[in-house]
């Protein structure tokens, strides 16, 4: 069976394993979901950073952040792609009288 997936067989069975171990960040993750939907506030990977400090889980920001890449959780308000950069400032100056009657579409 191994063959015809192209997988070593210490591959399969140290995946095999990995999956049995428990999730280190279980309480991690219930404390994330727990404060990200659980409030109207906007919770960032640094607000929830400096909440779980003060829960008493110590953990580099990074770790928070990447927990909520896996679990899809992102603060889309202070994203810099939701707002874009726009010239357009509508009529601007006067506008001269068409006297020849031009159509100008």
């Amino acid at each position: 069976l191994l063959e015809t997936v192209e997988l070593p067989r210490a591959t399969y069975y140290d995946r095999l394993k990995r999956a049995q171990k428990p999730d280190k960040y279980a309480k991690v993750k219930a404390f994330i979901k727990a404060l990200y939907y659980g409030s109207d506030e906007t919770y960032g990977y640094r607000r929830i950073h400096d909440e779980a400090i003060n829960h008493g889980f110590n953990y580099a920001e990074e770790t928070y952040r990447r927990l909520m890449s896996d679990m899809g959780l992102k603060v889309t308000v202070y994203s810099k792609h939701t707002s874009q950069y726009h010239s357009y400032k509508g009529e601007v100056g006067k506008t001269a009288p068409n006297l020849l009657k031009q159509k100008f579409d």
